[in-house]
């Protein structure tokens, strides 16, 4: 057996899904694949289009074999532990092989340059990273400047001058950022997962264009967000996936967007103090008087963001910091977390008759509990009944974006089973 690990989102499962699937197992040469998909909310701070359950279908019908949830803690975080949760999750399962990941560069080479001086984070580089932030500039851009910087005065990695010219162009593309995340991950935790990558194809990850066979995440979000015609997206989704989302539509429990929180985050904030709202992760330098501000003055999330944003705050770490106040995640909670090793369980959300393959192998070389129904597990420390009392918080919430009422009315994590097909 030879099991290939994916980070995915499948927000919603599209063509270029499909592509990286598809091509990640000729690449690896894979018997088997396993994905640790986010849950409801997501890595850029907003709601997942349909719910896990149901995305995590569209994967399995498209050729995955299992698929696990990424503990909601990593799955709205900053890239680094979105990676870390990511990556230590299948390190835990004991029998992945591989992981292959998208980037818009598609080779591994500088990847593993750049993974290698963000870990070991060399004194000469943190010099030059903290005089960029001290310039203004957002952490993303800082640690650009100062990675070519510090690689062009260090001359132990042998770089040519194109090479720091491509790194810069690296590091301004968030697939790559990722990529260069998860490999930090795997150099940290000594994982015997060995890394690859394939270039993106088409459509770049922002793009909002439908034309052709393959068109961005963003790209369908934004035209279901437009309410134009579902048919259009046939044609950049495999059939299976199309369906799935068009029930789920006709159903009411999707699409969801972010504005269907927006009055509940706007009365979170506006009842925050100043003190309460520092407490929240990735909020620091005072920006809690920013949002409280803005908070205080604007009616709507898309004001907010625009009232706060800088160069030094980006759109994209305003959104988290939103969805961490929505779902009451505290800076202390994904310290300790981060701290005692990361997930604390493996939760499957759907498999195939290969994905229980994957499975039973697993009961014998997890380092992690396996959880198959929430009724039937029981914690085996603190740490791991506060995460999963936020994974089911989280479910809870994104619940009240539902209709109709019965998808409100209960908790779903316990009366929905992982999904399973026979193939």
């Amino acid at each position: 057996m030879k099991v290939l690990g994916l980070i995915t989102e499948y927000n919603p499962f599209h063509n270029g899904h499909l592509h990286h699937l598809n091509e990640s197992k000729v690449l690896t040469g894979c018997t088997h694949t396993v994905a640790v998909m986010s849950g409801n909310f997501l890595q850029r701070g907003e709601p997942a289009l349909i719910h896990k359950w149901e995305r995590a279908k569209m994967a399995i019908q498209s050729g995955v074999d299992l698929v696990v949830e990424l503990p909601t803690p990593y799955a709205c975080a900053t890239a680094e532990l979105f990676a870390f949760g990511s990556v230590s999750l299948l390190h835990s399962m004991g029998v992945v092989n591989s992981l292959c990941f998208g980037s818009e560069y598609g080779k591994i080479l500088l990847l593993e340059v750049i993974a290698e001086v963000l870990l070991l984070s060399p004194t000469e580089f943190k010099i030059l990273l903290k005089g960029y932030l001290k310039e203004g500039l957002s952490f993303p851009s800082a640690r650009s400047k100062a990675l070519v910087d510090y690689l062009t005065i260090d001359t132990c990695f042998k770089l040519k001058s194109s090479d720091l010219q491509t790194i810069e162009t690296i590091m301004n593309s968030p697939n790559n950022i990722l990529a260069i995340e998860y490999m930090k991950v795997l150099k940290k935790l000594n994982s015997p997962i060995l890394p690859y990558t394939i270039p993106r194809v088409q459509a770049a990850y922002h793009s909002t264009d439908l034309n052709g066979r393959i068109a961005s995440a963003t790209a369908i979000r934004e035209h279901l967000h437009n309410k134009k015609d579902l048919k259009e997206l046939k044609n950049v989704m495999p059939p299976s996936s199309f369906r799935i989302l068009k029930k789920g539509i006709e159903g009411k429990i999707a699409p969801i967007f972010k504005e269907d929180f927006e009055k509940t985050i706007l009365t979170l904030l506006r009842r925050e103090s100043k003190e309460g709202l520092s407490l929240y992760f990735d909020i620091t330098e005072g920006l809690e008087n920013k949002i409280l501000q803005c908070s205080n003055s604007c009616n709507s999330l898309t004001e907010l963001y625009h009232c706060v944003k800088s160069k030094r705050y980006t759109l994209t770490r305003l959104q988290r910091i939103c969805m961490h106040v929505l779902l009451n995640l505290k800076k202390t909670d994904i310290i300790d977390f981060t701290l005692h090793g990361g997930p604390q369980y493996l939760r499957i959300l759907a498999l195939n008759n290969k994905g229980r393959e994957i499975l039973k192998k697993c009961k014998s070389k997890s380092t992690i509990p396996i959880i198959n129904k929430i009724n039937q597990y029981h914690p085996q420390n603190e740490l791991a009944k506060k995460m999963l009392a936020t994974d089911i918080r989280a479910t809870n919430l994104y619940a009240l974006a539902m209709n109709p009422d019965d998808y409100a009315a209960g908790p779903l994590d316990f009366y929905i089973s992982p999904y399973y097909e026979e193939i």
